[in-house]
């Protein structure tokens, strides 16, 4: 360990020591020299060479290092390391907006292909400090094929499992690196196969839909108000009323030893109901009840829990079956959950283990309370029949008393989408071919394991992008573009 260390001392940001780490042998921590605090750890293996390495700064330090010096320091590191092992090569400098990630993998022979996933990690910061560094080896084998399709066949039995979904998507630049940041008429790409087998066989399928409910009946809105809806009743003293940034939260309880706060508004706690409202306009944005579950009566029924969801959901917007679809909910056993969950514990010891893993005292200083059990139901954002992606309002009601216990409304401002037209342009085997002219199949491996455990990898093509070096996951249905992910400064070899 102690001439690990000494190699150790250039790369780190002050001046430190090492010690053996309470928990594991072959863990150490580095300890600052002038705070006496740990700054980082590292990890030795079996033949005392260094496998892992981590600095616990909260915020890494920027400056202007260039990716060629970033490549140069990571070779700087490895070879202090690890300098026998001349079978791993760079694959990839990827930006991670601070640090960037160095990758070093081994190259297949037969093939002239890189081994993904295994190999050696190392960040650093855009001021030149290593940050992490991780090595992965393990025990594979490469599976030889005798027959390989062209790029060409793989690519019609790709493109013959895709699929399109016509919706309305934020085309967030953060995410797209064309995309405006605004609302469009979209063709979301739907993947049932992420790679194809060399030899043509079939690939692999997943086919997973969410369902809906074709639509939801029309009622008349309540005529209670919207906190005799969710529950609030003239038991409940109003604690608090807090007003940011044009949002306006109502505290209440109904028990007497709840005096003041300070309240989280954004988590749950003991014996308070948060009502959350748009302070100009007064609608109910949110709930977040902790109350203490003292009913023993009998359990409703989803059809009746659905009633009050319902409920509230026509007082706050009338034309909710034009504007939302509800989510069918799966059934679940609880006993079955429960059993699973104590299967994980059978062993005595295996629960004094997980015991001594809490944080007691933490505990301690909060009283624990029963919640009442819910509900969950998810109320999707739709405009003209076609879903707004990624909006989805969140509704849990409990299953004895009937109380909106949790909820969160999660719709964009009306003006950002509801001028969009709803009919595309664009024929959805337009933006199929569209698509296709945007992608190439290629070669690379895909990774398995056997009943040994031991790394099986298979070669299989791929979708790639050479044009737009992110993955085109959209077309737009008005005008045909397409929209591909930002994977940002990212270098593959």
């Amino acid at each position: 360990m102690k001439n690990i260390f000494e190699q150790l001392i250039p790369f780190l940001p002050s001046k430190a020591f090492a010690k053996v780490s309470e928990y594991d042998e072959t863990d150490f921590d580095i300890i600052d020299d002038s705070t006496d605090e740990q700054i980082g750890s590292f990890s030795l293996d079996e033949h005392e060479e260094l496998v892992s390495f981590s600095l616990f700064e909260e915020e890494t330090e920027e400056g202007n290092v260039s990716k060629e010096e970033i490549a140069a320091i990571a070779d700087k590191f490895l070879k202090t390391f690890h300098p026998t092992k001349k079978e791993y090569e760079l694959s990839a400098i990827l930006d991670l907006d601070n640090p960037y990630m160095v990758v070093y993998e081994k190259r297949d022979e037969t093939y002239g292909l890189f081994l993904h996933s295994m190999g050696f990690v190392v960040s650093v910061s855009t001021a030149g400090q290593v940050t992490q560094f991780h090595f992965t080896e393990e025990e594979y084998e490469v599976e030889n094929t005798n027959h390989i399709i062209t790029k060409e066949e793989a690519l019609e039995q790709y493109i013959d499992q895709l699929d399109f979904a016509l919706i309305i998507e934020h085309y967030d630049h953060e995410v797209y690196k064309n995309g405006d940041s605004k609302y469009h008429l979209s063709y979301s790409l739907i993947e049932h196969i992420t790679d194809v087998p060399v030899d043509g066989s079939d690939p692999f399928s997943i086919r997973e839909e969410n369902t809906y409910e074709p639509e939801i009946s029309y009622q008349d809105p309540p005529k209670k108000s919207v906190y005799e809806l969710v529950g609030i009743t003239p038991e409940y003293n109003l604690l608090d009323v807090l007003k940011e940034d044009g949002k306006k939260t109502e505290v209440w309880t109904k028990n007497k030893s709840v005096a003041s706060g300070p309240f989280d508004m954004d988590e749950l706690e003991n014996h308070v109901v948060k009502l959350k409202f748009d302070e100009e306009t007064g609608d109910l944005l949110g709930v977040i009840s902790g109350e203490e579950f003292e009913n023993d009566g009998d359990e409703m029924s989803l059809e009746n829990a659905k009633k009050h969801a319902l409920d509230l959901m026509f007082k706050l917007f009338p034309d909710t079956n034009e504007r939302f679809r509800l989510e069918v909910l799966e059934d679940w056993d609880e006993e079955e959950f429960e059993d699973e969950f104590e299967d994980e514990f059978e062993e005595e010891e295996d629960f004094e283990e997980f015991e001594d893993d809490l944080d007691i005292e933490e505990m301690d200083e909060e009283e624990y309370i029963e919640h009442e059990q819910t509900y969950t139901f998810y109320f999707h954002l739709y405009h003209h029949d076609i879903k707004v992606d990624s909006h989805v309002s969140i509704l849990e009601v409990g299953k004895f008393t009937g109380k909106i216990t949790n909820f969160d409304l999660d719709i964009p401002a009306s003006e950002l989408y509801t001028f969009l037209q709803t009919i595309p342009k664009v024929s959805k085997d337009e933006a199929k071919e569209i698509y296709r002219n945007q992608l190439e199949m290629e070669l690379g491996f895909s990774r398995e394991y056997d009943e040994n455990e031991k790394a099986i990898y298979k070669l299989t093509y791929r979708p790639s992008f050479p044009a737009t070096v992110g993955h085109v996951r959209a077309i737009e249905a008005m005008t045909g573009e397409a929209m591909f992910v930002d994977v940002g400064d990212a270098t593959f070899l």
